[in-house]
């Protein structure tokens, strides 16, 4: 019961700092429904694919509270530039 706990910790860490208020240093228009559909679904898949990363091993996992958020910011820079958004700047 006590690994169950230990491993419990990261994943709530990792869910609650999903980056939901990120906005990646792209140019275009911030206000368009069609930027904001694919900023989301940026978010989710990029937070589904660092979680997913985290989750193959305990070293990964156990550190993703402070490695994660990062880690999906660039993923959601990598899918917003993939999408055609030219990026500004790097804010990590």
């Amino acid at each position: 019961m006590r690994s169950f706990r230990l491993l419990l910790l990261p994943a709530l860490l990792l869910g609650l700092s999903r980056c939901d208020g990120y906005d990646p240093p792209v140019q275009a228009d911030h206000a368009s429904e069609h930027y904001k559909s694919d900023l989301e679904a940026c978010r989710t898949s990029s937070s589904h694919a660092v979680y997913l990363r985290n989750a193959r091993s305990p070293g990964p996992w156990i550190i993703s509270p402070i490695t994660g958020p990062p880690a999906v910011r660039a993923a959601i820079r990598t899918c917003m530039a993939g999408k055609g958004y030219a990026l500004t700047k790097t804010d990590d």
